[in-house]
Formats: structure tokens, C-alpha cells, sequence
């Protein structure tokens, strides 16, 4: 366990014992906070208002750790739902950061603005580089937090001051501006949106959008802005003009695709994001880094951060250095897509491979219906949810009637052997082939409208095999939604997968078959010994009944 873990396993010690004494919420992270800046010997006129820890918090059990970031790390890891989505603030977190100030390539030249600093994070890891730095900050508290990390770290503290990223002077002079600014909000401010091309002649814009702009109206010619933004940003049809206004006043010099929930541990949004490193022009045109993060080193899934393996932010910051290597970055020309996944659709097909588009093995179907319109009908439902992401069987569903549907909620009908395929989130490989889960289901088949039928009209189950490899995840391309990305389906048939030729997928399909066949038919048996056995915890059967469930040879036929 590191430093910085050993710190965090303190704070969520001191954490409880402050709840205990009485101290929660914004009263407890005061409380640490005074004792912290207290210990560390920092201005008088630096430490916040606010309560005193009773001796029985016992926070003279937290360490001090040199080097560490120790306000940053305890807004970090458990106090960030004091001031998150109050003026879309999400923290950074730390290994983010590190990415970011290596992107940024700072050094002892630069004078970095943060716009949005927060607990200042960023000022802090600029120093550390031999940066100069200014912070602006809206929020008082966080400017309060601020200034004691930075004089915690050795700097001025009057080097940040409470502003309005949006009403700040805009005459350039800083080298870098780093920053996660306030993120998706509506800026409606009649005097901000005429003050800006991209908001002018509008009565409302995104912060997002707006940031870019005042950003560059701060840098220097040749400056850098390095930045967190919203993932759709990149791949929406409705940001073509901010792209366009982005490439016309900047050079590409990175693009890092997040996975979705990268700040949910932090107390932040649950949406997809992105870092951006652009130049201000003039500048030279030179390769661009374009970079997928998958598993950012701990567990984007849940609420409390957890260190997980691998660590791609590090192995990332490893390769833009020079230090080592990354199979999810490349460098691109600057003026092609802008989404990363655009640039490394490598499916990883070996030299010399035979392939065949998917487009010469199945062919989509539209089907929607509104079951609703038949309210006596009986239906079977089959969700993305009810798809086992390991083999592609369809492992549970439900029976309803037309009258139990939401009025104007679409489904996707189906027959009984189609090849299904999940278009939200097609990392999930929500992937498989339909099927009644237990034979007896009645009704039509129909599922979300998420799903898309393929139909297979020869080897099923070589297309299903091939639909669900890698090679098809490499090279979809996705639109739309920051938290719900869709595959384009318009693109699957031009997608290649590996092709054995004639002999082989022939003997594949016959084993495929065979295999999926029995593992249903064990499915259903399981299913049907495990009704048994509820049956008789309800007192329904007796154990004879049960005994012949358990040794019947009853299994369904199988369709072929």
C-alpha cells in the first residue's frame, strides 16, 4: 500500500469517528480541514471558519506525509458530495491529473492558468513541475481549500482568486491553461453569450462549448490547453460547429477517450469524458496522439475509489514519455476524426488472414411493434439484461400481454433463431441468438428496442461466433449518447471478420450447433430440477414428485 492509500485508510477512519462525535457532512470536512492546516503549521488567515474536533475524533491519528497532496486527496476520496454538480464542478482525480500535466508537457517556462481550479489540484502538480500559477475559482470554499494547498505546496496562496471563468479578463498572456471546467451546463447570461462567437445570436449555450473559447482568448499564440470535456463533444452530429470552431483556432495535439464513470468514485458524473490537448494557432502541424482508456486503475463502477489492475492512466502517461508502450494510443494526423475509436479500429487480424464482411453472412431486420395495439396478446420479452454476456444464450425472459406494455414503448419482434444484436453500449457484446429460455414460454418473441435481428440464412452459428469476437467490437464505430454510446448498424456489413473457408466453417457450424444444443438443453433442466425444488419448499409436490424430476429424462427437442 502506497502513501497516498495509507492517508485515504487514516481519513476514512477519521471520517467515522467525526460522525461519531456529531461532525458530519460540511461541518466534519471543516473540522479536518482546520486541524490538518493547524498541524501543518499554515497562515492563520488561511484556515476556514468552522468547528473544532472534539478530542474523541482522535484526528492526531492521521499522518502527514510529505510530498502528498493531503487537502486534495481528502476532498478526493470523501467529502466531494459537498460540492458536486453544485456548478458542474466534478473533481479530477489524481491520476488523471498526472496524465494531464504530462500531455501538457509543463515545465519551469510555463505559466499555467487553472480557470476552474478547485481544490486546486492542477496548481499543485504544475508546481511541482517548476510552473508558474494562477487559479480561479467560483466557489469560496474551494478557493479557501485552494489557497491552503498551495501554500501547503510551497506557493502563494494570493496567486488564487475567487471569478467567473465566463467574465474574466480575456486578453491572452498565459502558456498553458489546464483545467476540468464546469461541465454540460446551460449558460443563458445574455452579456456572456454576446461576449462570445459561439454564443452569440443564442439564448443558450454549453459551458462546454463556451470554455473553449475563452480558453483560447486566454492563451498566447502557441499556447496549450489541455482539458477535461464531455465525450460528445467529439462524436455528436449537434457539435459539428464546435469541432469546426476548434480545428480553425487550434492544432490537435491529443485526444484520450475516458471510460464511462472515470469521476463517479470522486463524487462526480457517471457520463463519459475525454481529455483534450490543443494549440493555440500559429503552430506547428505535427502527429497527433489519439488513446483509449479502458481500465483506468481503479473501479469506474462504484462510488468508493478502488485500486484495480491494470492501471492504463499510468500506462499512457508511460508512453508519452517515452517510457514505454500502449496498444490503445497511436499518433494520427491532426486533422482527421476527432473520436479516438475512429483511429484504432485495428481489429487485430493477423498478416495474410482470409476475411469476409459480416454483410455476406447476415442481414438486418427492421421489426418494431407497439404491443400495446393487440392488449389481449401474449408476448415473451427478451431484454439486453436477459443475454449471458458469456455465451450469448438467452438465459431468462417474461411473459406479458399487450395491456402490460407502456403505451408508445416500441419493441423489436423476433422469431425463434434470429441473431440478435445489442446496439447500445457494444462494449457489453450484448451479442447472442433468440430463444425461449424455457420451452414452454408462449406468445410472440419481442425484446427492447434496442435490439437489431440479423438474419443468418446459412450458418448461424458461425456468424453468431463471428459476431461476437473481437474483431467485431475493434472495428465499430459508435454515436451519440456520452453514457449510452450506439453502434452504427449501417456499418456492420463492411465490417471483416476471419473466414476459414467453406470446409472449415462447415465443420464449425456443425460443432457450434451441437455444443449451444446441449448446453440449452442442460439450461433447462437445471431450470426445471430448481421449480421442482421450490415447488416442494411451498409444500405443492412431495418428495416422490421431486425425486422424479430430478431423475426424468425429460428434456425438450431441441430446434435444429
Amino acid at each position: 500500500m502506497d502513501a497516498a492509500e495509507r492517508f485515504a485508510g487514516s481519513l476514512r477512519a477519521a471520517e467515522e469517528r467525526l460522525r461519531a462525535t456529531g461532525l458530519h457532512g460540511r461541518q466534519a470536512y471543516l473540522a479536518l480541514v482546520r486541524h490538518l492546516a493547524q498541524r501543518l503549521e499554515l497562515p492563520a488567515e488561511l484556515v476556514p471558519e468552522g468547528p473544532e474536533a472534539s478530542a474523541g475524533a482522535e484526528l492526531e491519528r492521521i499522518p502527514l506525509t510529505a510530498g502528498l497532496d493531503l487537502f486534495g486527496l481528502a476532498y478526493e476520496r470523501f467529502f466531494p458530495e459537498l460540492f458536486k454538480g453544485e456548478r458542474g464542478q466534478y473533481f479530477t482525480p489524481r491520476p488523471l491529473v498526472e496524465l494531464m500535466v504530462r500531455l501538457a508537457d509543463l515545465g519551469d517556462r510555463d505559466r499555467v492558468l487553472d480557470p476552474t481550479c478547485g481544490s486546486g489540484g492542477f496548481l499543485v502538480a504544475a508546481m511541482d513541475r517548476g510552473a508558474s500559477i494562477d487559479g480561479i475559482e467560483l466557489d469560496p470554499e474551494l478557493v479557501a481549500l485552494a489557497r491552503l494547498n498551495v501554500a501547503l505546496h510551497g506557493g502563494d496562496p494570493a496567486r488564487v482568486q475567487p471569478g467567473d471563468l465566463f467574465r474574466l479578463e480575456r486578453s491572452g498572456g498565459w502558456s498553458v491553461v489546464l483545467a476540468n471546467p464546469p461541465y454540460s451546463l446551460e449558460v443563458r447570461d445574455p452579456e456572456v453569450l454576446a461576449g462570445l462567437e459561439l454564443g452569440r445570436g443564442r439564448r443558450a449555450a454549453g459551458s462546454d462549448a463556451l470554455f473553449l473559447e475563452v480558453a483560447w482568448r486566454l492563451l498566447r499564440p502557441g499556447g496549450r490547453l489541455c482539458a477535461v470535456l464531455p465525450h460528445s463533444l467529439l462524436v455528436n452530429r449537434k457539435h459539428v460547429r464546435e469541432r469546426s470552431w476548434v480545428d480553425a483556432h487550434f492544432v490537435r495535439r491529443a485526444v484520450v477517450s475516458l471510460p464511462e464513470g472515470v469521476f463517479r468514485p470522486f463524487g462526480g458524473t457517471a457520463t463519459r469524458a475525454c481529455v483534450v490537448l490543443l494549440e493555440r494557432r500559429p503552430a506547428e502541424r505535427r502527429p497527433q496522439l489519439a488513446a483509449e482508456i479502458r481500465q483506468p486503475g481503479y473501479d469506474p463502477t462504484r462510488r468508493r475509489f478502488r485500486r484495480t489492475q491494470p492501471d492504463e492512466l499510468q500506462d499512457l502517461a508511460s508512453f508519452v514519455a517515452g517510457e514505454g508502450t500502449f496498444a490503445g494510443a497511436r499518433w494520427v494526423e491532426p486533422d482527421g476524426p476527432w473520436a479516438p475509436g475512429d483511429h484504432l479500429g485495428d481489429p487485430g487480424l493477423g498478416a495474410g488472414v482470409p476475411t469476409v464482411p459480416l454483410g455476406a453472412l447476415v442481414q438486418p431486420r427492421r421489426a418494431s411493434i407497439d404491443p400495446t395495439s393487440e392488449p389481449e396478446a401474449t408476448f415473451t420479452e427478451i431484454d439486453l439484461a436477459d443475454l449471458d454476456k458469456s455465451t450469448g444464450e438467452v438465459s431468462s425472459a417474461r411473459v406479458r400481454t399487450g395491456a402490460q406494455f407502456r403505451p408508445g414503448q416500441a419493441k423489436t419482434s423476433f422469431r425463434e433463431g434470429d441473431l440478435l444484436f445489442g446496439r447500445m453500449r457494444p462494449a457489453l457484446n450484448n451479442v447472442g441468438r433468440a430463444s425461449r429460455p424455457r420451452p414452454e414460454l408462449p406468445g410472440r418473441l419481442v425484446g427492447s428496442g434496442e435490439w437489431v435481428p440479423l438474419e443468418a440464412e446459412e450458418e448461424p452459428w458461425f456468424a453468431l461466433m463471428a459476431l461476437r469476437s473481437s474483431f467485431v467490437r475493434a472495428q465499430l464505430r459508435t454515436t451519440g449518447g456520452q453514457t449510452r454510446p450506439r453502434a452504427r448498424i449501417e456499418d456492420l456489413g463492411e465490417i471483416l471478420v476471419p473466414d476459414p473457408g467453406d470446409p472449415a466453417r462447415s465443420r464449425l457450424e456443425t460443432a457450434l450447433g451441437r455444443i449451444h444444443d446441449t448446453r440449452r438443453t442442460l439450461r433447462w433442466q437445471l431450470s426445471r430440477i430448481e421449480a421442482a425444488y421450490e415447488a416442494y419448499g411451498r409444500g405443492e409436490i412431495d418428495v416422490d414428485a421431486l425425486m422424479e424430476a430430478i431423475e426424468g429424462d425429460q428434456s425438450p427437442t431441441v430446434p435444429g
